[in-house]
């Protein structure tokens, strides 16, 4: 009985839990306030021609959801995480911040969440592999952890939406948006 004890023990411990992509894992859960998220896809995102490794992302919702529109009109909150492979410099960051909102949201509608960004983007610092950028998606706005420092909260619903389009929407990524959604 004793052995059968250890071996269930042991087989228990091998399922631990969570997802790894390139060497980076993530819980298969998240407690964002009083609200548990599941894990709805992990994905490693990779830029310019060359398909460099840049971060592992983790995107987490109430319940699993395979297309842009679900995700987008899931309840809130909303939780990515982005734990970085390599060093990445802030003005990188808040460059290629900008090209995914340019991509992700129409010009017209821009205008109205430009404030937003310029507070969000300020809040990039240059990050070091091992360090992340946390995003809890909220109705009230969007909170933002980067590189371990809580950032003050963007209060602006249509700005938590445009944020979080910019994987989904026009992505610069395709690959890593299949992920997120749970497709790869």
């Amino acid at each position: 009985m004793k052995l059968i004890t250890a071996v269930l023990f042991i087989l228990a411990g091998l399922n631990s839990f969570s997802a790894e992509k390139a060497g980076v894992v993530i819980p298969d859960s998240v407690k964002v306030n009083d609200s548990d998220l599941v894990l709805n896809g992990i994905g490693v995102r990779r830029a310019t021609f060359l398909r460099i490794k840049v971060y592992v992302g983790g995107l987490y919702l109430a319940k699993k959801a395979t297309t842009t529109k679900e995700i987008l009109s899931s309840p809130y909150p909303k939780y990515l995480s982005m734990s970085f492979i390599r060093d990445v410099d802030k003005e990188d960051l808040q460059e290629a911040w900008l090209e995914g909102l340019e991509a992700a949201v129409k010009k017209a509608d821009r205008a109205p969440l430009m404030t937003s960004f310029n507070e969000f983007n300020s809040h990039m610092v240059d990050i070091k592999k091992g360090q992340s950028i946390l995003i809890t998606f909220k109705k009230e706005g969007v909170e933002t952890i980067v590189a371990g420092v809580n950032k003050p909260i963007i209060k602006s619903e249509s700005f938590a939406r445009a944020l979080l389009s910019v994987w989904f929407i026009n992505a610069r990524d395709e690959e890593l948006r299949d992920e997120l959604m749970g497709k790869n």
